[in-house]
């Protein structure tokens, strides 16, 4: 991937088809974690739900009272978000097999979405990385988890990038 670099009133990169098809992917898993939480099928046991959803009162009641409430509306918002990235990464595939680079460019509303999305892949990678081996399923060895920090770490540059091409266009 090729850093982001300010473009009008947001941004423009380019990467690999298999680099935008991986974060694609990553991206859904993501709003079906999101969709778990409208359709009230979310796991709250699960680490990954309880940093992206975490409890708002200390008081058990209460945060069970304020997720009822309200984690419809912001899982809503943040599904938004997430699909804003997806369906630009997936729109933008190159068509021709000769082509493997993928072209992005996205105004300010759109890059504001990405840097969440982005953030939010992130921390699920960071969650499931960091879990007590226990936790994890038998099949998922020390190289995978090796490799998914690597990707941790790239996900990391892309919003890294982003957020300086924004940043530059704000100081200057």
């Amino acid at each position: 991937m090729k850093a982001w670099q300010a473009v009008g009133d947001g941004a423009a990169c380019s990467m690999l088809a298999e680099e935008a098809d991986m974060l694609a992917t990553l991206g859904r898993q993501v709003l079906g974690l999101h969709r778990a939480v409208i359709d009230r099928t979310s796991i709250d046991s699960d680490p990954v739900m309880a940093r992206l959803y975490p409890d708002a009162y200390a008081d058990a009641e209460d945060a069970a009272e304020f997720r009822r409430l309200a984690s419809g509306d912001i899982a809503y918002a943040r599904m938004q978000s997430m699909t804003r990235m997806v369906v630009d990464l997936e729109s933008a595939m190159p068509t021709e097999e000769d082509d493997d680079v993928v072209r992005l460019e996205v105004d300010a509303e759109g890059a504001d979405a990405w840097l969440r999305a982005l953030g939010e892949v992130r921390l699920v990678l960071h969650v499931r990385t960091g879990q007590d081996r226990a936790e994890l399923p038998e099949d998922v060895t020390d190289d995978d988890i090796a490799q998914l920090r690597d990707v941790i770490e790239w996900v990391g540059f892309v919003q890294g990038t982003l957020l300086e091409a924004l940043d530059g266009k704000m100081l200057g």
